[in-house]
Protein backbone atom coordinates (compact mmCIF):
# COMPACT_ATOMS: atom_id res chain seq x y z
CA UNK A 1 0.00 0.00 0.00
CA UNK A 2 1.00 3.45 -1.05
CA UNK A 3 1.80 6.05 1.38
CA UNK A 4 0.07 9.39 0.40
CA UNK A 5 0.73 11.05 3.77
CA UNK A 6 3.83 11.74 6.51
CA UNK A 7 3.50 13.31 9.79
CA UNK A 8 6.30 13.80 11.85
CA UNK A 9 6.79 14.99 15.48
CA UNK A 10 9.30 17.99 15.83
CA UNK A 11 11.70 17.86 18.63
CA UNK A 12 13.68 15.01 19.26
CA UNK A 13 12.57 13.76 15.98
CA UNK A 14 13.19 16.46 13.06
CA UNK A 15 15.25 18.60 15.63
CA UNK A 16 17.75 18.03 18.03
CA UNK A 17 16.61 20.12 21.04
CA UNK A 18 16.53 17.45 23.39
CA UNK A 19 20.35 19.10 25.14
CA UNK A 20 17.90 22.45 25.39
CA UNK A 21 14.45 21.43 26.67
CA UNK A 22 17.12 19.05 29.39
CA UNK A 23 18.92 22.42 29.92
CA UNK A 24 15.95 24.69 30.40
CA UNK A 25 13.94 22.24 32.65
CA UNK A 26 17.26 21.72 35.21
CA UNK A 27 17.17 25.75 35.20
CA UNK A 28 13.85 25.47 36.26
CA UNK A 29 13.65 23.00 38.77
CA UNK A 30 16.70 24.58 40.71
CA UNK A 31 14.67 27.92 40.26
CA UNK A 32 11.66 26.60 42.08
CA UNK A 33 13.65 24.07 44.04
CA UNK A 34 11.51 21.01 42.80
CA UNK A 35 14.49 17.91 43.05
CA UNK A 36 15.62 17.39 39.82
CA UNK A 37 15.59 13.69 38.86
CA UNK A 38 17.06 13.01 35.53
CA UNK A 39 15.21 10.42 33.99
CA UNK A 40 12.09 10.34 35.68
CA UNK A 41 11.75 14.25 33.86
CA UNK A 42 13.22 13.53 30.90
CA UNK A 43 10.52 10.88 30.41
CA UNK A 44 8.04 13.44 30.25
CA UNK A 45 9.50 14.97 27.12
CA UNK A 46 6.82 14.89 24.27
CA UNK A 47 3.95 16.29 26.65
CA UNK A 48 2.10 19.74 26.78
CA UNK A 49 4.63 22.51 28.86
CA UNK A 50 1.53 22.87 30.90
CA UNK A 51 0.99 19.38 32.00
CA UNK A 52 4.83 18.69 32.60
CA UNK A 53 4.31 22.01 35.16
CA UNK A 54 1.53 20.59 37.12
CA UNK A 55 2.70 17.21 37.53
CA UNK A 56 6.34 18.94 38.92
CA UNK A 57 4.71 22.25 40.42
CA UNK A 58 0.92 22.33 41.01
CA UNK A 59 1.21 25.21 42.85
CA UNK A 60 3.08 27.07 40.65
CA UNK A 61 2.47 26.35 36.97
CA UNK A 62 2.39 29.63 35.47
CA UNK A 63 5.75 30.14 37.31
CA UNK A 64 6.96 27.28 35.63
CA UNK A 65 5.76 28.44 32.40
CA UNK A 66 7.07 31.46 32.28
CA UNK A 67 10.60 30.45 33.68
CA UNK A 68 10.67 28.12 30.94
CA UNK A 69 9.61 30.24 27.99
CA UNK A 70 12.05 33.06 29.13
CA UNK A 71 14.99 30.49 29.75
CA UNK A 72 14.76 28.75 26.53
CA UNK A 73 14.90 31.70 24.69
CA UNK A 74 18.21 32.92 25.92
CA UNK A 75 19.72 29.27 24.17
CA UNK A 76 17.14 28.53 21.72
CA UNK A 77 19.03 29.19 18.39
CA UNK A 78 22.15 28.14 19.94
CA UNK A 79 20.85 24.76 20.87
CA UNK A 80 18.62 24.29 18.31
CA UNK A 81 19.69 22.12 15.46
CA UNK A 82 18.36 19.67 12.69
CA UNK A 83 19.23 16.48 12.84
CA UNK A 84 21.87 15.31 9.72
CA UNK A 85 19.82 13.87 7.19
CA UNK A 86 16.91 15.50 7.89
CA UNK A 87 16.24 18.84 5.56
CA UNK A 88 17.23 15.83 2.75
CA UNK A 89 14.82 13.55 3.52
CA UNK A 90 12.02 15.59 3.96
CA UNK A 91 12.98 17.20 0.46
CA UNK A 92 12.73 13.78 -0.96
CA UNK A 93 9.82 13.00 1.06
CA UNK A 94 8.31 15.84 -0.81
CA UNK A 95 9.64 15.38 -4.00
CA UNK A 96 8.14 11.80 -4.29
CA UNK A 97 4.83 13.50 -3.22
CA UNK A 98 3.39 12.37 -0.33
CA UNK A 99 1.50 15.51 2.13
CA UNK A 100 3.14 17.02 5.00
CA UNK A 101 2.90 18.01 8.22
CA UNK A 102 4.04 18.08 12.12
CA UNK A 103 1.94 17.31 14.95
CA UNK A 104 3.72 18.28 17.87
CA UNK A 105 3.33 19.00 21.97
CA UNK A 106 5.20 22.33 21.81
CA UNK A 107 2.98 25.71 21.57
CA UNK A 108 2.81 27.05 18.31
CA UNK A 109 5.29 29.86 18.47
CA UNK A 110 8.30 27.88 19.48
CA UNK A 111 7.63 25.06 17.21
CA UNK A 112 7.28 27.76 13.76
CA UNK A 113 10.48 29.37 15.21
CA UNK A 114 12.24 25.89 15.28
CA UNK A 115 10.90 25.60 11.98
CA UNK A 116 11.77 28.30 10.36
CA UNK A 117 15.38 28.84 12.06
CA UNK A 118 16.29 24.96 10.71
CA UNK A 119 15.06 24.94 7.53
CA UNK A 120 12.06 22.41 7.98
CA UNK A 121 9.22 25.01 7.31
CA UNK A 122 9.90 24.81 3.66
CA UNK A 123 9.12 21.33 3.67
CA UNK A 124 6.10 21.21 5.48
CA UNK A 125 2.80 21.88 4.69
CA UNK A 126 0.73 22.03 7.98
CA UNK A 127 2.07 22.60 11.95
CA UNK A 128 -0.21 20.97 14.67
CA UNK A 129 0.99 22.34 17.92
CA UNK A 130 -0.18 21.99 21.71
CA UNK A 131 -2.38 25.36 21.51
CA UNK A 132 -4.57 24.13 18.36
CA UNK A 133 -6.14 21.47 20.14
CA UNK A 134 -8.24 20.88 23.22
CA UNK A 135 -6.00 17.76 23.62
CA UNK A 136 -2.60 16.85 23.31
CA UNK A 137 -0.76 14.26 22.67
CA UNK A 138 -0.92 10.90 23.89
CA UNK A 139 -4.59 11.69 22.98
CA UNK A 140 -5.27 11.40 18.91
CA UNK A 141 -6.83 14.68 18.18
CA UNK A 142 -3.71 16.04 16.79
CA UNK A 143 -3.39 13.78 14.42
CA UNK A 144 -7.02 13.85 13.44
CA UNK A 145 -6.76 17.53 13.32
CA UNK A 146 -3.45 17.60 10.60
CA UNK A 147 -5.31 14.60 8.32
CA UNK A 148 -8.26 16.58 8.51
CA UNK A 149 -6.42 19.81 7.15
CA UNK A 150 -4.64 17.92 4.30
CA UNK A 151 -7.38 15.50 3.57
CA UNK A 152 -5.23 12.14 4.57
CA UNK A 153 -6.46 8.33 5.03
CA UNK A 154 -5.25 6.80 8.50
CA UNK A 155 -4.57 4.09 6.74
CA UNK A 156 -2.11 5.79 4.08
CA UNK A 157 -0.52 7.76 7.08
CA UNK A 158 2.47 7.39 9.08
CA UNK A 159 3.16 9.09 12.03
CA UNK A 160 7.52 9.31 12.76
CA UNK A 161 8.41 10.41 16.31
CA UNK A 162 10.67 9.95 19.29
CA UNK A 163 8.60 8.99 22.53
CA UNK A 164 5.96 6.78 23.81
CA UNK A 165 3.31 9.80 23.72
CA UNK A 166 3.87 9.83 19.81
CA UNK A 167 3.62 6.14 19.86
CA UNK A 168 0.01 5.74 21.67
CA UNK A 169 -1.26 8.90 19.59
CA UNK A 170 -0.61 7.11 16.28
CA UNK A 171 -2.22 3.84 17.18
CA UNK A 172 -5.26 5.18 18.66
CA UNK A 173 -5.44 7.45 15.20
CA UNK A 174 -5.31 4.30 13.31
CA UNK A 175 -1.94 5.29 11.30
CA UNK A 176 1.39 3.63 10.51
CA UNK A 177 3.74 4.66 13.36
CA UNK A 178 7.40 5.05 13.09
CA UNK A 179 9.19 5.39 15.96
CA UNK A 180 13.22 6.70 15.94
CA UNK A 181 15.80 6.15 17.86
CA UNK A 182 17.54 9.14 17.74
CA UNK A 183 15.27 11.01 20.35
CA UNK A 184 14.52 11.47 24.04
CA UNK A 185 13.78 7.44 24.40
CA UNK A 186 16.18 4.63 24.00
CA UNK A 187 15.44 1.61 21.45
CA UNK A 188 13.77 -0.92 24.82
CA UNK A 189 11.76 1.96 26.11
CA UNK A 190 10.13 2.45 22.26
CA UNK A 191 10.01 -1.31 21.59
CA UNK A 192 7.59 -1.32 24.93
CA UNK A 193 5.07 0.50 23.16
CA UNK A 194 5.02 -1.52 19.90
CA UNK A 195 5.48 0.50 17.22
CA UNK A 196 5.13 -0.99 13.71
CA UNK A 197 8.76 -0.05 13.08
CA UNK A 198 11.48 1.52 14.96
CA UNK A 199 14.19 2.81 12.47
CA UNK A 200 17.56 4.00 12.86
CA UNK A 201 18.67 6.00 10.09
CA UNK A 202 16.63 8.47 7.64
CA UNK A 203 17.39 5.86 4.80
CA UNK A 204 15.67 3.26 6.90
CA UNK A 205 12.41 5.67 6.84
CA UNK A 206 12.81 6.45 3.37
CA UNK A 207 13.02 2.45 2.51
CA UNK A 208 9.93 1.72 4.10
CA UNK A 209 8.46 4.94 1.85
CA UNK A 210 9.55 3.43 -1.53
CA UNK A 211 11.77 6.00 -2.02
CA UNK A 212 14.99 6.54 -2.82
CA UNK A 213 17.99 6.54 0.03
CA UNK A 214 20.23 10.09 0.52
CA UNK A 215 22.72 10.94 -1.52
CA UNK A 216 24.46 12.13 0.96
CA UNK A 217 26.50 10.44 3.75
CA UNK A 218 24.83 11.41 6.89
CA UNK A 219 21.72 9.64 6.79
CA UNK A 220 21.51 8.70 10.61
CA UNK A 221 21.07 11.60 12.62
CA UNK A 222 21.54 8.45 15.80
CA UNK A 223 25.18 10.50 16.71
CA UNK A 224 23.81 13.26 18.13
CA UNK A 225 21.76 11.62 20.32
CA UNK A 226 21.64 12.48 23.79
CA UNK A 227 24.10 14.90 23.47
CA UNK A 228 24.27 17.57 26.39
Amino acid sequence: MRIDTVLFDLDGTLINTIPLIRWTLKNVFAHLNIPWREQEVMRTVGLPLRQIAARYAPQQVEDFVHLYTTIQKTKHRELTRAYPGTLETLKIVRSGGRRTGVVTSKRRHPALEGMAFTGIDRYIEVTVAADDVVKSKPHPEPLFTALQLLGGRPEKTVYVGDSEYDITAGKQAGVITVAVTWGVAPREQLAAHAPDVIVDSWDEFLDILGLPEQSSAGASPGGSRRET
